[in-house]
């Protein structure tokens, strides 16, 4: 049997090494590399693992980076979004909140005197103006503040909020009795304020209001259905619902 040539068994020498050559091909290359040193050197280099170039470990190592830097950056990205977007979120509800009390909360509106009823001005045994106010347009009123000027005008000015509610509106400021201590609060703006005395009261705004009491006017008694309801309340330690004045 002639011998094979090298180029033939190096062709082989793949298989036989990864075991998948027939049995006589095996037998074949064994006796070839028993003789020839260099096919033993070229099975050598095959069982050896073949290292990557410098450049290509450099180059799968800055792919790497440039990954792990997409993946950092994109992480930022979706925190900043979100962040964003829980800001604005909070933002949003919190001006609906500020838009609803400003419209159904915040008493920022004078009610007009044309709208207002004032009957029964008398005065209490011990002094205090009462007067029942009634509002005719079917609005609930929600507050009722008091402030005086420097000539002694004391103003009772009932308030609501931009948009009216019809709630409630028989009760409350928007019909009760309003009351007004004139001797104690001279004593409180003589203490603790500008010391000038109440000489007037009106319902309503300096530029829109109606008398209800000034200096010299003399005031019918009120009713003994009208002294109980106070005294009622005073035995019960406190004072009737909507009271606008006082210190």
């Amino acid at each position: 049997m002639s011998r094979v040539s090298c180029d033939i068994i190096q062709d082989l020498l793949p298989l036989y090494y990864d075991h998948v050559c027939s049995a006589d091909t095996k037998a074949l290359v064994e006796e070839h590399l028993a003789d020839c040193p260099d096919c033993r050197e070229v099975l050598s280099q095959i069982s050896s693992p073949m290292p990557l170039p410098a450049q290509t470990i450099d180059q799968n190592h800055d792919e790497g980076a440039g990954l792990r830097q997409v993946a950092a950056q994109w992480s930022r990205t979706k925190w900043i979004a979100f962040t964003k977007g829980l800001l604005l979120t909070c933002l949003a509800v919190g001006l609906l909140f500020l838009v609803y009390v400003g419209l159904f909360k915040w008493n920022i509106t004078n009610v007009p005197t044309r709208v207002m009823q004032v009957s029964d001005i008398s005065q209490l045994k011990d002094g205090r103006i009462v007067y029942h106010v009634k509002m005719t347009d079917g609005f609930n009123v929600n507050q009722a503040s008091g402030h005086s000027d420097a000539n002694g005008n004391l103003y009772i000015t009932p308030k609501r909020p931009i948009i009216k509610s019809k709630k409630f509106a028989d009760l409350g400021l928007s019909n009760m009795y309003y009351f007004n201590d004139i001797k104690e609060r001279n004593a409180y703006e003589k203490s603790f304020g500008d010391g000038v005395q109440i000489k007037a009261l009106y319902l309503g705004t300096p530029d829109d209001r109606i008398l209800i009491w000034e200096q010299g006017m003399e005031l019918p008694p009120a009713s003994e259905s009208v002294e109980l309801q106070f005294k009622s309340d005073e035995n019960e330690n406190k004072r009737p619902p909507g009271q606008p004045s006082g210190p």
